[in-house]
């Protein structure tokens, strides 16, 4: 019989390039190949999933074909069930069916027989899939509300020190931001769209409006992109800053408050001037 590895290609799930790749980076990384191949978006977890199934002749179910049966379920624990990643599916006669991520597991299956009192007979399903049923069934984790203990009101601001030093001026322009730092960095190499929300009358920071978090500290580029009809010269106007905060908003908003740290008195005035001119 040939390797598990193999015959994903000789199946068809992967070609042989794929699964050269996956097995350089699974030797390099010590990572499982199974784990490599999700990854690299060669296969996704449920194609692993069925794969599997069929190789060990453990028949292998999706979870959301089927109704739960409260009774069958509710022979085992919930904890149990989230720790291990099972679920009963239905009790037919004196057999439970079990759909199990690791239905192999011969010390789990025989705890499983003598917590329900009957027989069981494992089926294979992905661990997404169990865990949703789970949640379907019982309702989404406690611990995943716990978040809720801890919010507290306060001023929004109350973190950014340098805004309370001055007061500020609205401004409303598109801008283009660029991480600088060694230390950062963002999956895609290019810009952030963005728009400025104010600029401190001392000339010092400035607020945007961003679609993602960007962390305390880290060295950005700025380019303020103004109608041309606003500036003498069209042209964008260039600095570069630290961010100090960043604060979720609505929508999945941000709110990110930046410290100039290279700004021309050139740009200082032309941003001035657009504030000034709303």
């Amino acid at each position: 019989m040939p390797d598990l590895d193999a015959k994903l290609v000789q199946d068809g799930w992967v070609n042989p390039y794929q699964l050269s790749l996956a097995r350089q980076e699974a030797d390099k990384s010590g990572k499982s190949l199974w784990a490599i191949l999700i990854k690299s978006g060669f296969m996704s977890l449920e194609d692993v999933t069925v794969f599997l199934a069929q190789e060990s002749g453990v028949a292998y179910v999706d979870t959301a074909d089927y109704s739960l049966n409260p009774a069958a379920v509710r022979l085992l624990d919930e904890a149990f069930c989230r720790q291990n990643l099972v679920i009963p599916l239905f009790k037919i006669k004196e057999t439970l069916f079990i759909a199990c991520a690791n239905p192999l597991d011969t010390e789990l299956m025989d705890a499983i027989a003598k917590m329900a009192g009957c027989e069981v007979t494992p089926l294979i399903a992905s661990s997404g899939s169990i865990l949703k049923a789970l949640n379907s069934f019982y309702g989404i984790e406690d611990k995943v509300f716990e978040l809720d203990r801890f919010i507290t009101k306060q001023d929004p601001l109350g973190g950014l020190a340098f805004w309370r030093e001055s007061e500020r001026l609205p401004l409303n322009i598109p801008v283009s931001i660029k991480i600088e730092d060694s230390s950062f960095s963002l999956p895609h190499a290019g810009t952030l769209d963005g728009h400025t929300r104010d600029i401190s009358r001392n000339g010092a920071a400035i607020g945007l409006e961003v679609f993602i978090f960007l962390p305390k500290g880290v060295s950005i580029s700025l380019e303020f992109r103004p109608d041309k009809s606003l500036t003498a010269s069209g042209e964008g106007i260039r600095v570069k800053g630290e961010t100090v905060y960043c604060r979720m908003e609505k929508g999945q908003r941000y709110f990110l408050g930046v410290r100039f740290t290279d700004i021309s008195d050139g740009a200082r005035d032309r941003l001035f001037g657009l504030a000034k001119s709303k």
